[in-house]
């Protein structure tokens, strides 16, 4: 059943929200009052659409895409329960303040979410190792970052505010700082591993995720975070998760794993010639 719940002033000021789009935050809104008391809520496009745009010209679709950007910008997350998916207000506990709370869906827990204009945690440490097209493996060798400075003794670490980058950019900026841009300790592979998603396939994802932001002018904080959304999400379906268990390829799967050996197979066949032309000379 749905729910009065309270908007504070501040939320049309929020950075987070004023980064998505007007329909995307009437949507935003609106889950709200469906969500239950520790705002959770089932993670179909098509009953959010029912309920919050019942009478309008948009279509599940519309609403998926509205979710991701959302979603992309930390005012939801993405969660799983069996084989049941949910999404999470981040921000509720601070926003909503409620008396007897009820439950409806299962609980959302997570370390690596923030809800309205809330800071980002530390970036998590670990080593950043090798791995194709970004991808990291285990490695060593690395610093970890150093830690921020603080504005005075006995006060809060001063952070710098993140800046929206295109997609490019982020890489650059990974290959500048030595680091691969999905690094080895990132909990999508922690994700991967709880799910049975093998790790080829990650890579397989994170290919159709970079050739699809390369050149689409796309301006995100946090590209890394915007990967797990799109590893967590299967946007790209490239893979489906049989009842028996394990994780196969979808057609469109076997098409991009087919496209990357061929790639690899000319990449080889060029070094190939360019070793016999230079024994040659």
């Amino acid at each position: 059943m749905a729910r009065i719940r309270s908007i504070k002033p501040e939320f049309w000021s929020s950075e987070q929200v004023m980064e998505c789009s007007p329909t995307s935050r009437l949507l935003f809104i609106g889950l709200w009052n469906f969500c239950d008391d520790a705002g959770n809520h089932v993670a179909s496009a098509k009953t959010i659409k029912a309920e919050i745009f019942p009478g309008d010209d948009i279509s599940s679709t519309d609403v998926q895409r509205m979710l991701d950007e959302l979603s992309s910008n930390s005012l939801i997350a993405f969660y799983a329960n069996g084989d049941k998916q949910y999404l999470h207000v981040t921000g509720w506990k601070k926003h909503q303040k409620i008396d007897r709370p009820t439950f409806k869906h299962p609980a959302y827990s997570s370390d690596d979410r923030r809800g309205l204009d809330e800071p980002s945690p530390p970036e998590g440490k670990g080593e950043e190792g090798k791995g194709e097209e970004g991808i990291g493996e285990e490695g060593k060798g690395k610093k970890n970052p150093p830690n921020p400075p603080a504005a005075a003794e006995g006060k809060k670490p001063v952070r710098s505010k993140r800046e929206k980058v295109s997609f490019p950019a982020f890489v650059e900026a990974c290959r500048e700082a030595g680091e691969r841009a999905v690094r080895a300790d990132d909990p999508i592979f922690d994700f991967a591993e709880d799910a049975g998603i093998p790790r080829e396939f990650i890579t397989l994802a994170w290919r159709e995720f970079a050739l699809r932001h390369r050149d689409s002018g796309r301006l995100q904080k946090d590209w890394r975070a915007h990967f797990r959304d799109a590893v967590r999400r299967n946007w790209f379906k490239l893979w489906w998760c049989p009842d028996g268990g394990g994780c196969e390829l979808t057609t469109s799967g076997v098409q991009v794993k087919r496209e990357r050996d061929a790639e690899r197979a000319r990449e080889q066949a060029e070094q190939a010639d360019q070793q016999r032309g230079q024994e040659a000379a």
